[in-house]
């Protein structure tokens, strides 16, 4: 029998461990390779997909996320760039946004992700439309992208109470409404090239940190809290609606050039038209208001007719 030095065994012992510890690693890349190529082949166009250094995903194309596809409610893998849409939509069980793709060409969305807390992670740079609409568990926009070519939306967001994080220029529409949580419009985007939203937010009770520039619309209608029109945008090309708001009591505040309508119809509480604006391109409705006892304070000038 041959009896082996405790040095032998020592180096064996640690040789034997070391090979192990290599299988393992091996098989985990191996693995991880096999899992990200089986990702790239349910995308609908994995031709486009390439992997850069640390098995970063990125595609000149598409990608999309289901809920099946996340590990612990997270992404299952690294992105680095996508050059058209990244969707994650209807993913119930995502919690973060860790991973995502730091730029995406067109579209990011994710859209009904319910159990989302935090826009952490999120692209910083969207060159057409970001979509976090629905997101119920979202408390804030802070990580939100700050450069969004077109259209931003965060509504039927029930849980959001504030907009800081939000992008502080939007190329055309900024949409914020249904957020029956949020209180303020402070951090909202000074700049908006066409429409802006906070409709039907319950909660909110002032327009100040509301842009000060509106390409287009701007929309306040249902909410019921709101007593005033002070801090609403100051030049608005088309339309401002601000109806059924109806703890509404004054329209000091109001915009003095509208390039549309104005309507401020069902305000039940709004007892004089002082405030309104003074030119309107086309009509003037103030209808359905019941504390309303005069028409003095209607604009001067009047593209269109008054509806009262």
């Amino acid at each position: 029998m041959m009896i082996k030095k405790f040095s032998e065994f020592i180096t064996e012992g640690m040789w034997g461990s070391a090979l192990k510890r290599s299988n393992s690693a091996k098989e985990r890349k191996e693995d991880e390779a096999n899992r990200i190529q089986e990702f790239i082949n349910n995308q609908s166009n994995p031709k486009s997909i390439y992997i850069t250094d640390g098995n970063i995903i990125n595609s000149k194309s598409y990608i999309t996320i289901r809920d099946t596809d996340l590990v612990n409610g997270k992404f299952p893998f690294k992105f680095g760039r996508v050059d058209k849409n990244f969707s994650c939509y209807n993913c119930h069980s995502l919690t973060s946004l860790e991973g995502a793709p730091q730029k995406v060409g067109r579209d990011f969305s994710c859209y009904n992700c319910t159990s989302l807390t935090s826009l952490e992670g999120a692209p910083q740079k969207v060159g057409r439309d970001f979509d976090c609409r629905m997101c119920t568990s979202l408390k804030s926009l802070k990580g939100a992208p700050q450069e969004v070519g077109r259209d931003f939306s965060c509504s039927d967001c029930s849980s959001l109470t504030s907009l800081e994080g939000a992008p502080q220029e939007v190329g055309r529409d900024f949409y914020c409404y249904h957020c029956t949580s949020l209180k303020s419009l402070e951090c909202a985007p000074q700049e908006v090239g066409m429409d802006f939203s906070c409709s039907e937010c319950k909660s909110l009770t002032s327009l100040e940190g509301a842009p000060q520039k509106v390409g287009r619309d701007f929309y306040c209608y249902h909410c019921t809290s709101l007593t005033s029109l002070k801090g609403a945008p100051q030049e608005v090309s088309g339309n401002f609606i601000c109806s059924k708001c109806s703890s509404l009591t004054t329209l000091e505040g109001a915009p003095q050039e509208v390039g549309e309508d104005f309507d401020c119809r069902e305000c039940t509480s709004l007892t004089s038209l002082e405030g309104a604006p003074q030119e309107v391109g086309r009509n003037f409705s103030c209808s359905e208001c019941t504390s309303l006892t005069s028409l003095e304070g209607v604009p001067k000038k009047i593209g269109g007719k008054i509806i009262n």
